[in-house]
Parts: structure tokens; C-alpha cells; sequence
């Protein structure tokens, strides 16, 4: 048995109550392929432990506005689910299958907008909701994890639409690290709320000097935990910022520019960024799917179309602008390249980028010719668990 499947079941048999599923109908929720997890270690001792008590469980995944998962990548959750003959699910955002929970929400303090709460209809439907996820650094919601595996991943268009337009990125609680006073994050919670026994699985991935963590029990508390050892362990502190910086981006989210580009933004747009202001940062991925290939991507490569300049006059205008679930993703590649410049190492020339003013190179050392990179700089690895911001 691996370490990772030790550690999970380990911090199941501490505080999963097998009493709590006795008879009821399960739904499982993992995320897609954007945000991987290992299967077999973390997914297996949940199952095995529903199934055992006496819980009809299936699994439904998160796409939220992401393409679908194809079968070479649906594979080892297949091999998992097959185990026990369960249902699998893939989310449809714009499927026939969403569902309008008791009322839309709004805010408290009137700071954004009222939101359709839209989902899939298999969730409010089953008796118990489990949602399995990693808590790391997340653009707007702070942290990954938590409420956002239900109300984004499994919400519908118009939810999603909503929750990223304008209105959100405007305000500055809207922040990477951050889920104190964050608007978005505060949403996210609103539109679970009317959702009942829902529990969380929270995984805090490895890092070079730290293990795998994991939290299990009612979605606020086991978010809230895994929060606080995220924020320990995935921002490292630098004396002062640097003139260029090459990161690298893994499969996973090296597969489209919409998921490699957030390697660039979480440095650029950081609390007080490692990268300093005019400089240059180096995405290393092979984005063999361009902009991507789901609806919100899609929707991402229609707003980068018009360029860095006209996103940032939209974003600073108080004007109201219709936008697209996928486009905020255009917005804030256009706030990151206010700050630094920006190039690719791997993909082949790209409309859009071309648009946004993002060079693409075929090797590193030719980008690091061409862009003349001088002065203080270094190479991050998994830059998403090793965000470099400076010390206060």
C-alpha cells in the first residue's frame, strides 16, 4: 500500500462515521482532469469504506466549463469505480441535466452580483454529498477545494457565467491565497448553502520537504483545516523580486494555455509578487490543445482575441460588460501582463497569444536568447505548490 493511501486511510478511520451512510445514496465528487488526483490512494479508501457501510455511493466529476474527459484519461477512475460496479458521471454544464436549487443569492453587504444557483441535478437528489479535492493556491477563490468542488464544478453555465464575470475580478478581495474577506470565496459558500450533509475529502498535495496532508468531515471544517496548512506550505518567501523567472508546468495543466497561464498569473498578480514590475516570465509547456477545447476555454480565446489593452480598459471601465464563464481567465492574463512581460516555451504560434502580446518560442534557450533575459532570475518547479512571493 502506498504512503499517499496510508495517510488517507489513516485519516478516514480517525473520522469517517460509517453510521452517517448507512443506506443512503452517496454522490462522490472529484475533480477533472485539470486538477488530478491520484485515484487509487485517495479516491479507493472512500469508496471502500461507503460501500462497506452499507452507502450506494456513485461519482460524479466536476467539469465545470471543461471539456470532457476522454477515455484514456477517465481510465484509472474507471479502474477504481469498476471495483464496485458504480455509476460514474461526467457534469454537463449546459446539459439538459441542471437543476435551480431553493433561490438565487446574493450578497450580505451588496459587494457583487445576485447569482442563478444552478446544478446538477444528481446532488440535491442524493441523500449525502462527498466532495474530493486538492486545497491549493487558487486565483480568485484563494484557495481550490472546499465549496468550490460543488458550486463551480458541478454548477451550471449560468452559475458559472455569473460567478466570472467582471464583477468579481473587480473587487480586490478577489485573491490568490486569500479566503478572509473574499468575495468569490463568500459566493461559493452561499450557493452550497441549501445543500444538506455535505462532507468533504481535502487533500493538500506533497511538496519537496512536506508530505501529503489530508482533512475529512463536514465541508467547512475540513476546508478550513487544510486551508491553514496550505498557507504554510505552498508560498515561499524570496528577499526581493526577480528580474525573470522560467516555470516549467506539468502535464496536467500543461495541456492548454487556458491552465498554463495560470502558472504566469499566480507570480504576476501575487500579494507582494516575486516577479518585478517589467519583467519577464517564462511558461515552459507544450499546450498540444492551444487556448483548449472545453466551452470556457473556448470562450477564453474569443476575449483574448481583442487584445491586452482593450481587456484592461473593460476590466477598469465601471461599465456593465456581458462576459462568458472562461473569459475571466482573459482578464487576468491581461492585469499580469500589465505588470511583466510574458512567453511560451512549446506551443506553436497561437492567434491569441499573438493578440495578447505573448511571444512563443520552440526551446527555452531560444526564448531565453530572443527575450535577452538579464539580471536575477531562476527556474520554479511546480510553481503552483511553490508560489515565490516577497517577504513583508
Amino acid at each position: 500500500m502506498s504512503d499517499v493511501r496510508i495517510r488517507i486511510a489513516s485519516t478516514l478511520d480517525e473520522t469517517f462515521e460509517p453510521d452517517d451512510v448507512v443506506d443512503r445514496e452517496v454522490a462522490v465528487v472529484v475533480p477533472d482532469h485539470t486538477r488530478p488526483i491520484n485515484y487509487e490512494a485517495m479516491l479507493a479508501p472512500l469508496l471502500k469504506r461507503l460501500v462497506e457501510a452499507g452507502a450506494r455511493p456513485f461519482v460524479v466529476v466536476g467539469m465545470g466549463l471543461h471539456r470532457p474527459m476522454r477515455g484514456d484519461e477517465l481510465e484509472p477512475l474507471r479502474r477504481v469505480i469498476d471495483r464496485w460496479d458504480l455509476e460514474l458521471v461526467q457534469h454537463d454544464a449546459s446539459g439538459a441535466s441542471i437543476v435551480t436549487l431553493e433561490a438565487d443569492v446574493a450578497s450580505d453587504r451588496g459587494d457583487w452580483p445576485t447569482l442563478p444557483a444552478r446544478v446538477h441535478e444528481r446532488l440535491p437528489a442524493a441523500d449525502h454529498i462527498i466532495t474530493v479535492g486538492t486545497v491549493e493556491p487558487h486565483q480568485y477563490a484563494g484557495f481550490s477545494g472546499g465549496p468550490k468542488g460543488v458550486a463551480i464544478g458541478c454548477g451550471g453555465a449560468a452559475t458559472i457565467g455569473a460567478m466570472h464575470g467582471l464583477e468579481f475580478l473587480r473587487l480586490p478581495g478577489t485573491r490568490l491565497g486569500s479566503v478572509d474577506d473574499n468575495p468569490f470565496h463568500a459566493a461559493l459558500w452561499r450557493l452550497i448553502e441549501s445543500l444538506d450533509a455535505l462532507d468533504a475529502l481535502q487533500i493538500v498535495p506533497a511538496t519537496a520537504s512536506t508530505s501529503l496532508s489530508a482533512t475529512f468531515g463536514p465541508v467547512r471544517e475540513a476546508f478550513d483545516e487544510a486551508v491553514s496548512i496550505a498557507r504554510q506550505r505552498f508560498f515561499e518567501p524570496v528577499d526581493e523580486p526577480f528580474d525573470w523567472l522560467h516555470l516549467p508546468v506539468s502535464a496536467g495543466k500543461g495541456t492548454n494555455v487556458y491552465q498554463a497561464s495560470r502558472a504566469a498569473t499566480y507570480v504576476a498578480l501575487a500579494e507582494q509578487s516575486a516577479i518585478a514590475s517589467g519583467g519577464t516570465i517564462v511558461v515552459e509547456a507544450p499546450c498540444p490543445e492551444g487556448i483548449g477545447q472545453g466551452t470556457g476555454e473556448q470562450a477564453c480565446a474569443d476575449a483574448m482575441r481583442r487584445g491586452r489593452d482593450t481587456l484592461l480598459e473593460e476590466l477598469r471601465s465601471d461599465r456593465a460588460i456581458e462576459t462568458r464563464g472562461g473569459q475571466q481567465r482573459a482578464y487576468v492574463l491581461a492585469l499580469a501582463l500589465d505588470r511583466c512581460r510574458m512567453a511560451l516555451v512549446g506551443p506553436p504560434a497561437i492567434e491569441e497569444l499573438e493578440a495578447m502580446g505573448i511571444e512563443t518560442f520552440e526551446t527555452r534557450e531560444g526564448a531565453r536568447t530572443s527575450l535577452d533575459l538579464q539580471g536575477r532570475g531562476t527556474t520554479i518547479r511546480d510553481v503552483f505548490h511553490r508560489v515565490p512571493v516577497v517577504s513583508p
